[in-house]
């Protein structure tokens, strides 16, 4: 399946076009488009309405900055500890399968066999290029928050997602900035009572690269959702 570019006219053509995006077009998203989806991701819900959320948007030199110094970092084999860990640990099943077939599936589509680990690396490595998104996304919390403000800022990324299918962009929700904690501090200036939670690329997908036609698995309905009557 083709990743869709056009803009979502409903919510329900929002959800069915949304896919994690790992390839861009070199193309800037306009700041007019970037203020007008981030007033409106305002209206997020969340407990209390606490808005747990501190978001900071790069692009241009401040993006450009920031990965630069990532990558260097990687590049010299460095990391500097995971806020929190990406997943339970051993996971099971079925979640570890559905993990497990969703790497395989992409690098089926890349054509990097197995064994191939250098490529494999390197395409784990873009996630620290936002997948050469022009816009990259952090997002910080309070280290006093728990699990249900974690869950608000879930519901902010989402919100965040869909808007950007309205626009015609796509999105990239990321785990993987964790591990650099403090060259996020370094660029965002977030306070000492913050630390990185999620991260996020954000862009015009590239449509002519194979990655962007991943379509993950979903299960069966009858699997995730109990209806009682």
């Amino acid at each position: 399946m083709t990743i869709s570019t056009n803009k979502a006219k409903t919510v329900t053509e929002a959800v069915n076009t949304r896919s994690t995006a790992r390839a861009y077009l070199d193309k800037p998203v306009p700041q007019d488009i970037l203020d007008e989806l981030f007033e409106t991701a305002r209206r997020t819900p969340s407990g209390g309405n606490l808005q747990p959320w501190n978001v900071h948007v790069l692009t241009g030199e401040a993006l450009n900055g920031f990965r630069a110094e990532v990558i260097g970092k990687l590049m010299q084999g460095k990391t500097e500890g995971d806020t929190y860990p990406a997943y339970p640990s051993p996971l099971w099943e079925p979640m570890r399968t559905w993990r497990h077939k969703l790497g395989e599936d992409m690098y089926a589509l890349l054509g990097i066999p197995r064994d191939d680990k250098p490529a494999r690396m390197m395409q784990v490595g873009q996630n620290f290029n936002f997948f050469g998104a022009p816009v990259g996304i952090l997002v910080t919390i309070d280290k006093r928050m728990d699990a249900p403000q974690f869950i608000d800022i879930g519901i902010y990324l989402q919100t965040v997602m869909l808007l950007a299918r309205e626009q015609g962009l796509h999105t990239a929700p990321q785990g993987a900035w964790r591990a650099f904690p403090d060259t996020v501090k370094k660029h965002t200036s977030h306070p000492d009572a913050q630390q990185i939670l999620v991260g996020m690329s954000m862009g015009y997908a590239d449509p002519d690269k194979p990655v962007n036609d991943l379509r993950s698995d979903r299960a069966e309905l009858s699997e995730l959702v109990n209806f009682h009557t």
